[in-house]
């Protein structure tokens, strides 16, 4: 099946196109995700990266080792500010959800890193956790 979807940032300087189905769909409540959303959770539209194309514009590329250890490049928009997709070690491209021209594909099955979150965390209880 082909399935494309679109999104980018707020200025619409960044574009980016999906091919494939996602691999998992999911929020993620590490304390990384929550700094970068300013928010309880990252909602992640997880992509192999074979399958994502940045189409526009050219993000500003933030490099950090996560808590857990593993390295995360996170992409934003130099311009607007937008936090668009991180890119994993593990080949996959974990894009924000709110970014999708149409967020209303997002249908996340899990959640991740739930320990420890604040007490404020809308945690949802009806996702399996991994």
């Amino acid at each position: 099946m082909s399935y494309l979807q679109e999104g980018g940032c707020f200025c619409r300087n960044v574009r980016y196109k999906i091919k494939g189905e996602p691999v998992l769909q999911l929020f993620c409540f590490c304390s990384d995700c929550r700094m970068i959303t300013g928010s309880d959770a990252w909602p992640g539209f997880m992509v192999r990266s074979s399958d994502f194309l940045c189409s526009l514009g050219i993000p500003k590329i933030y490099k950090k080792v996560s808590s857990e250890g593993r390295t995360v490049k996170q992409h934003f928009c130099k311009n607007c500010g937008s936090n668009l997709w991180g890119e994993t070690e593990f080949g996959l491209i974990s894009v924000g959800a709110g970014t999708l021209d149409n967020p209303d594909i997002f249908n996340p099955s899990n959640k991740v890193f739930t320990s420890g979150v604040p007490h404020w965390a809308r945690v949802p209880e009806n996702l399996e956790s991994l």
